[in-house]
């Protein structure tokens, strides 16, 4: 093996026996005992191959069901593939669900060294990282308490304390940065950060695309446990955009259909187009969806105009995108969307629906800009921007969690994450 490489994963393929009945009474296994259970097989991963560098931010991204699990607890080494060979360069510390092997009738602090144990840490070890472990967690005050007395997110703050100890070359990670309140996940990005930094290989899963395309030298995009892409963050996440909205283009097309079957009324459907990437007309001269206009950065300004990633809570401010346009190109759809930490959209415009057009956008570089004023509560706020043609069917860009910011000095708990609108409160006579 290449000793620059971390793994080597050459035609791994991995199926798993599905029953296609349920036997769970003792009447129905009474009443077909002398039956088998019909099977049948489930093709997970097919014939995956690629590598990875040392010291490489690896990511593996997909729709729910397309692998990236499996292919994780095979690279870990829990599960065993059925075809293909994987090569390893270096001890694995999988974190693939973060509080696995705690103990809940054990406290915090007896679960630590539990946990740390299993993660190959020695006593010596675990005693010198204990402080730190414990002021992480911010649990001073709990972690004499049992563990089962402990809230969902005590837990994950103790496990995610704990599993960053670990000090191997490689670190497999499953979602596992979506932990605890907006704060804690500051303090969870800022480890995060300083383990890239330390030149450790990272195997990544995540369906938070900002933090992808953030940090990822290369992507994986799986489908249907097949590769649809290995190559950039940007090249993988387009391609995998653009099929999420495929996929909900043609639902709702088959939906759309059957009413109209429904009501006979077949043979008047014409059906949604979808124009793939592969069918230029005569506006884009031959360029791609994604050649025609790249979204580049966007920033954010205070009310006094100031560039700025934390805005204060009660003032106005200013979102700005910028793009550059390689054809001209005209009546553009823009979409924007604001969604806290936990995936709740709190903000929504749509350019058609508000009667804005833009009208022709010569080829170079443009911006467009949102101004509003901030009744975000304390916390973190992703953006998410699409843009398409006046028919809202061929999409030039899809980012979701493009960019993020923070607001900052909330007169509202720390706890909540939404919109504070301005009220009063009065106590009234009957």
């Amino acid at each position: 093996m290449n000793k620059n490489l971390s793994f080597s994963v050459q035609n791994l393929s991995k199926s798993f026996v599905i029953p296609c009945e349920n036997r769970n009474t003792i009447r129905e296994r009474l009443l077909h005992f002398n039956k088998k259970i019909s099977t049948e097989k489930f093709k997970v991963l097919d014939n995956i191959s690629f590598d990875v560098k040392k010291g490489e931010f690896f990511s593996i991204i997909g729709r729910n069901g397309s692998g990236k699990s499996t292919l994780l607890k095979i690279l870990a080494g829990i599960y065993t593939p059925d075809e293909g060979r994987i090569t390893v360069n270096g001890e694995i510390s999988p974190f693939l669900e973060l509080g696995v092997g705690f103990n809940p009738d054990l406290s915090g602090k007896d679960n630590i060294y539990l946990n740390s144990t299993i993660l190959g840490l020695s006593k010596k070890d675990i005693d010198r990282k204990y402080k730190s472990i414990v002021e992480f967690s911010e649990l001073e005050h709990f972690i004499h308490l049992k563990l089962k007395n402990y809230s969902s997110g005590m837990q994950v703050r103790l496990a995610f304390a704990t599993a960053v100890q670990s000090n191997r070359e490689i670190l497999i990670m499953d979602e596992v940065l979506a932990v605890g309140d907006a704060n804690f996940q500051m303090k969870c990005f800022a480890v995060f950060e300083k383990i890239i930094k330390s030149g450790r290989t990272i195997i990544f899963v995540s369906h938070d695309t900002n933090s992808v395309q953030k940090y990822s030298n290369r992507v994986l995009y799986l489908e249907s446990g097949k590769i649809a892409c290995l190559g950039s963050a940007n090249e993988a996440l387009s391609k995998y955009m653009h099929s999420n909205i495929l996929k909900e283009s043609q639902s709702s097309s088959e939906h759309e259909k059957a009413l109209f079957t429904e009501r006979g009324l077949a043979d008047n459907y014409e059906g949604s187009v979808w124009k793939k990437s592969d069918e230029p007309d005569a506006n884009t001269s031959g360029k791609t969806e994604e050649e025609a206009l790249e979204i580049q950065q966007a920033l954010f300004f205070d009310s006094d105009n100031q560039l700025t990633e934390i805005l204060p809570y009660g003032c106005s401010f200013k979102i700005k995108l910028r793009f550059k346009s390689t054809i001209l190109l005209s009546d553009l759809i823009f979409k924007l969307i604001i969604n806290n930490n936990s995936d709740q959209t709190l903000f929504s415009s749509d350019s058609r629906a508000e009667n804005f057009k833009c009208g022709a956008i010569q080829p170079g570089n443009f911006a467009i800009s949102y101004e509003m004023q901030n009744y975000f509560h304390q916390g973190i706020y992703s953006l998410s921007v699409s843009v398409s043609d006046s028919s809202g069917r061929l999409f030039y860009i899809l980012k979701d969690n493009f960019s993020s910011f923070r607001v900052s000095t909330s007169n509202s708990l720390k706890t909540q994450s939404g919109i504070d609108i301005p009220h009063k409160i009065s106590i009234l006579d009957a």
